[in-house]
């Protein structure tokens, strides 16, 4: 039995990083034809930002392609609740908590999170996917699930504006635009074309519920 949960959790975490991982390559080497310099500090940023993704997929129990090509179950085999705060409890609270990581690392690795309502509107884009893949493995959509999870961003984000109060630059580690041509990151000076590099946030989330959704079958593992 621990021999197969070390294949799941291995299996799942390689669906999440490879296509992020894919997408890095072909920056890095896009960036460094054009004489950019990239350095890895910046990328082991991005690594703890995905392992919290692919926790969050985990203990969400997000729903796969594997599930919607199941032949023994209806393909919409979730309930819906659109009836806001009808079951506010602990798992109410520990929603909140699971995304409070999230509206706190969105702003700290990328500069273009640090307005909260973008910051925000990614939280609540990375939970309603979540909800809707739930509909394909008997779990639910559920709007308290998202206003959790969307309180859980914005106050991770308060604490990191708190954070930057108190340590200032120290929490500051992506970039600072020095030209029309590229970005610097003041403690991994990573140098990369804006085109690059606008709208990571986003692709990294895409590309790891992507790679998760379509890839891994838990069913293969039994």
């Amino acid at each position: 039995m621990e021999r197969i949960f070390n294949i799941f959790t291995v299996y799942s975490l390689a669906c999440v990083f490879l296509p992020c991982l894919l997408y890095q390559f072909i920056v890095v080497y896009r960036g460094r034809k054009e004489g950019k310099q990239c350095r890895a500090v910046y990328f082991i940023w991005i690594y703890i930002f995905l392992v919290y993704v692919w926790m969050v997929l985990d203990v969400t129990g997000i729903g796969l392609l594997a599930d919607v090509l199941r032949t023994d179950i209806p393909l919409i085999s979730g309930g819906v609740n659109l009836k806001p705060f009808s079951d506010i409890g602990i798992g109410y609270v520990l929603n909140i908590i699971m995304c409070m990581p999230l509206g706190f690392l969105l702003p700290f690795i990328w500069k273009e999170c640090r307005d909260v309502r973008k910051a925000v509107l990614i939280g609540a884009l990375f939970s309603m996917l979540i909800e809707v893949t739930q509909l394909f493995n008997f779990r639910s959509l559920d709007i308290d699930d998202l206003t959790a999870n969307i309180c859980g961003t914005f106050l991770g984000y308060v604490i990191w504006k708190v954070f930057t109060k108190l340590f200032g630059e120290h929490l500051k580690t992506d970039t600072v635009e020095i030209d029309d041509l590229e970005l610097v990151v003041a403690t991994c000076e990573i140098r990369l074309p804006k085109q690059y590099v606008k709208g990571r946030a986003v692709i990294y989330l895409l590309l790891a519920m992507t790679g998760e959704f379509l890839f891994f079958n838990p069913y293969l593992l039994f």
